[in-house]
C-alpha cells in the first residue's frame, strides 16, 4: 500500500479520489514534507476536515492529561519527601532523647530542654 501511496501523493489533489484523500491523510499526517498536501486535501473534504479537528483536540487533551500528570506527580514527590523529613526528624529526636536517658537526665529535665514556651 505504501507503494501506491507514494505516487497518489504526488497526484494534483484536485485529481484525487475521496479514498485516495483518506489513505494519503493518514499515510502523511505527520510528515513534515508532505503538510501543504494534507492543508489542501483538509480543505477539500469535509469529513477529513472533522477527523483532523478531533485528531488536534486528542493531542490537546493528551498534552493537558500529560502536564496535569507531571503537577500531580511533582505533588506526591513533595509531600512524599515531607513525610519522609518528618519520620526522620521524630526518629533522630527519639534517639536523641534516648541518649539523654542513658547520659543519666531525668525526664523531667529533657522535657524542660525541649518545652519551647
Amino acid at each position: 500500500m505504501g507503494m501506491k501511496l507514494d505516487k497518489i501523493v504526488e497526484k494534483p489533489t484536485t485529481a484525487m479520489s475521496v479514498q485516495e484523500y483518506w489513505g494519503v491523510f493518514f499515510q502523511y499526517l505527520t510528515d513534515k514534507g508532505k503538510r501543504h498536501k494534507i492543508n489542501e486535501i483538509v480543505e477539500h473534504e469535509e469529513g477529513i476536515a472533522m477527523a483532523s479537528e478531533i485528531l488536534l483536540s486528542i493531542s490537546r487533551d493528551k498534552a493537558e492529561r500529560a502536564r496535569l500528570m507531571s503537577e500531580y506527580k511533582y505533588e506526591l514527590d513533595t509531600q512524599s519527601k515531607l513525610v519522609h523529613a518528618e519520620r526522620k526528624g521524630r526518629k533522630e529526636m527519639q534517639q536523641e532523647i534516648i541518649d539523654q536517658l542513658k547520659s543519666g537526665k531525668s525526664p523531667e529535665e529533657i522535657i524542660r530542654d525541649y518545652d519551647t514556651d
